[in-house]
């Protein structure tokens, strides 16, 4: 008799919760200006609008929620995230697409050894985790490519409902629903790319507001901005 095939687990939603002291004093290249009001600036940049258009975070598929918040006075830095899966592969993530933004905020922060450097990196956030006593997820097997999904498809399905209801043919509209939800397990290439086009015009603009504002010395903005660069190059080179 053949044996059942053993089936992955799905991946689970958890948690992550960082608090990191923040650097005090003045930063030396602007010493009218206190780490954690140039941290504050970063915080509150136009990139971390919805009404800006879509966050970078949007491509990391396993991140469900991010915060961070200032706390004890300016002292420390608080970072919660829920993500689907492991946390490894989960700060790869950050450290592969994402290193640039996480160096804007947490270069504000003591011992930070930057994220384009793994190893260090990971050790980094491990010093500074705090394990949850107690943690609830109301769906944990569900991935943020399924919410994604589901809502696209609820979409269709309430599209197709409302054109009924107006009396449309019923074969002609049957037809026109299972190609769209066909259209939503197919890649949309296009979409894609202009998804990516929208995300490099809002960071740019943000890198270049920061610039402009010279919160950040040449030594310090440089790196990231050619960081920033590289990631939006690869994700492009990922979509041709």
């Amino acid at each position: 008799m053949r044996e059942m095939e053993t089936l992955a687990p799905p991946p689970r939603v958890r948690s992550l919760v960082l608090v990191t002291p923040i650097l005090q004093g003045f930063v030396p290249s602007l010493p009218a200006l206190r780490y954690v009001e140039r941290l504050q600036g970063v915080l509150h940049g136009p990139a971390e609008s919805k009404e800006a258009g879509p966050s970078v975070l949007d491509i990391i598929d396993s991140v469900h929620f991010a915060q961070w918040s200032i706390l004890d006075g300016g002292r420390r830095l608080l970072f919660v995230s829920m993500f689907v899966g492991e946390l490894e592969p989960y700060l790869k993530d950050f450290s592969v697409r994402m290193a640039w933004g996480l160096d804007l905020v947490w270069m504000h922060c003591e011992g930070y050894p930057g994220a384009a450097q793994f190893e260090p990196f990971v050790a980094w956030v491990k010093r500074h985790m705090v394990q949850a006593d107690r943690f609830h997820a109301a769906n944990p097997d569900v991935t943020v490519v399924d919410v994604r999904w589901w809502k696209a498809q609820h979409a269709q399905l309430e599209a197709f409902r409302r054109k009924v209801h107006c009396g449309g043919d019923l074969g002609a509209l049957f037809a026109e629903l299972e190609r769209g939800l066909a259209r939503l397990s197919a890649v949309d290439e296009e979409a894609e790319r202009r998804f990516l086009l929208s995300i490099e015009d809002n960071i740019r603009a943000s890198l270049r507001d920061l610039r402009e504002k010279r919160l950040f010395s040449p030594a310090e903005i440089d790196p990231i901005e050619r960081n920033f660069e590289q990631v939006m190059a690869s994700l492009a080179g990922e979509q041709s």
